[in-house]
Parts: structure tokens; C-alpha cells; sequence
């Protein structure tokens, strides 16, 4: 990892400036990470409409650190998040190296020493490994409200976002953190490129997770008059090992309506457009891997 006092953070890029100011709040965030203003001015140095720059991969191993030792529930929620946020906002195919980030490679960026780069890549991995032993403690208190029976909590969806992006599933995580609600999703049709919007069916009050596709978005353009198709869900007992892992956790943590919907997710659908079949799974997760 790149020491806090290292000059090469001055290099180093954030979303308004170098990395020193990045380096200094990690400093100053390092004996109490609740100080929840603190905290979010850092995270917003790190983390700017999805785009992460070099001062966030050489802030995670710090950031795990964080998350670790704090004492807030909060505190470790947040960063929690936000860390699986950062992870999916990274510039890279899946699978390569830390070292290869285009980050790295962006015009404002400068050249960083070989060495650098390195420390910077292996304190990345090690952050991400250790964020992603936290899981069970992060989620602990909507799961237990969950089995007492508590209204659905909006951090559960990115709290699964967040896991399975640190398990190496980029292309879920990624959606979910896209789509948090479990209700509406989009992607293209694979044969004809025309948008599918899979929105919840008309039939979804007695069939909770039904889905349809749609090629205009339906808010603007509404559900009438408009070519649409009905999902075709999976069978629980043909649920990809993906999906089928997924649906148990969304029902622990009491993320019911995600729960309800990976059937429709994992189902086949004609598109309104063109007639062709495909796996809804397909089209909406086909880019996210990337």
C-alpha cells in the first residue's frame, strides 16, 4: 500500500484536485471514521458520478481500515457501500490486473513509477479482501429486523450490491447498484438493439415479481399502445447457482421485492420489437460485466 506521506499521492488524481488532500482526510478519518462529514467530504474527492481516479484505489486499503476498526454501525455501512460502489466503478475488464486500470492511464493522471503503481494495485486487492470478510457484520442489523419481521430496508439491495461485487460477480453488482429498487430494469435487445425496459406487470398484485418488457421507457411513454411482451419466468428449481444465491440472501435481509423479481430476472422474454427470444438475464447484464 502507499504510505499517507508518500509524495507519489501528490501525483495522484481525485474528482477536483491531487491525491494530498485525499491523503490528509484518510489521516485525519484514521483514529475516528464516524465523523460522518469527514467522511463524505472524502468519499466525494473518491467517488464522483460513478468515475473513481488513482487516489481512490490507493485510498481502499485505508478506507478497509476504516471499516474494520470503527465503532459505528453507520460508519461501517456507509463505507461498506461506498467501497463496493468504488469497485464497481472501476475502469477494467474483469479479471484484470489492478495494475492495468485505466485510471492510471486518463489525461490528467501523471506517470507514475513502476513501484508505485504496484504498492498502489496490492493495497487495492487487500482492501477489497478485507471489506468483503465484513459483509456478515455490515448486514447483521437489517437481517435481524428482518426475521422480526420489519418493513423492507433500503440499504438491503445495496448491501447485496455491494457483496457480490466484492465476490468477483461485477455484472450483478453492478445492476443492482443501477436498479436498487428490485422493481424496474434495462438493457438492449442482443439481435436488434432496441431497449428493454422489464417493468413490473400488471399481473405483478397476483403475481408478485411478474415482469414485461417494453420498448419505450414507460413512465414518459406509459404501458398502453406500445409493444410489450410478457416474461416468462424461471423455474426455482433452474435458477442459475448465481440468482438462486441471491434470491437467499435478498430473503434474509428482507429484500423481498428483489427476492420476488430473480425468477422474471432469470426468465426469457420475445422482444416487442423484433420477435426474438432471449434470457432477460443476458440482456440486462450483458454490458455490466464489462
Amino acid at each position: 500500500m502507499l504510505a499517507l506521506n508518500d509524495p507519489a499521492w501528490s501525483k495522484l488524481t481525485t474528482a477536483y484536485g491531487t491525491g494530498e488532500e485525499a491523503a490528509e482526510l484518510l489521516l485525519r478519518l484514521q483514529p475516528d471514521a464516524a465523523d460522518s462529514e469527514l467522511r463524505q467530504e472524502l468519499i466525494e474527492l473518491l467517488l464522483h458520478q460513478n468515475t473513481i481516479y488513482t487516489a481512490t484505489l490507493a485510498a481502499m486499503p485505508y478506507l478497509a481500515n476504516m471499516a474494520e476498526y470503527t465503532q459505528g454501525q453507520k460508519a461501517l455501512v456507509d463505507l461498506y457501500i461506498m467501497c463496493g460502489l468504488m469497485h464497481a466503478s472501476r475502469e477494467g475488464a474483469d479479471g484484470e490486473d489492478v495494475e492495468h486500470s485505466r485510471e492510471f492511464g486518463r489525461d490528467r493522471q501523471q506517470k507514475l513509477e513502476d513501484d508505485a503503481v504496484r504498492r498502489i494495485a496490492d493495497g487495492y486487492r487487500d482492501g477489497i479482501a478485507r471489506l468483503s470478510a465484513l459483509h456478515e457484520r455490515a448486514a447483521r442489523p437489517i437481517s435481524d429486523a428482518a426475521l422480526a419481521g420489519s418493513d423492507e430496508d433500503p440499504e438491503s439491495v445495496y448491501l447485496l450490491a455491494a457483496q457480490t461485487m466484492y465476490a468477483g460477480r461485477s455484472h450483478v453488482g453492478r445492476l443492482l447498484f443501477e436498479f436498487p429498487e428490485g422493481d424496474e430494469y434495462a438493457g438492449a435487445c442482443p439481435f436488434c438493439a432496441a431497449d428493454w425496459y422489464v417493468w413490473p406487470s400488471e399481473a405483478a398484485d397476483t403475481k408478485p415479481g411478474a415482469k414485461t418488457v417494453y420498448v419505450n421507457e414507460p413512465v414518459t411513454h406509459g404501458t398502453e399502445n406500445q409493444p410489450s411482451a410478457e416474461v416468462r419466468p424461471c423455474k426455482p428449481d433452474d435458477l442459475r447457482p448465481e440468482l438462486r444465491a441471491l434470491e437467499q440472501e435478498a430473503l434474509r435481509l428482507g429484500a423481498n421485492r428483489l427476492a420476488a423479481a430473480i425468477p422474471s430476472l432469470d426468465g426469457r422474454a420475445s422482444c416487442p420489437a423484433c420477435g426474438q427470444e432471449a434470457s432477460v438475464w443476458d440482456v440486462l447484464t450483458a454490458w455490466r460485466g464489462e
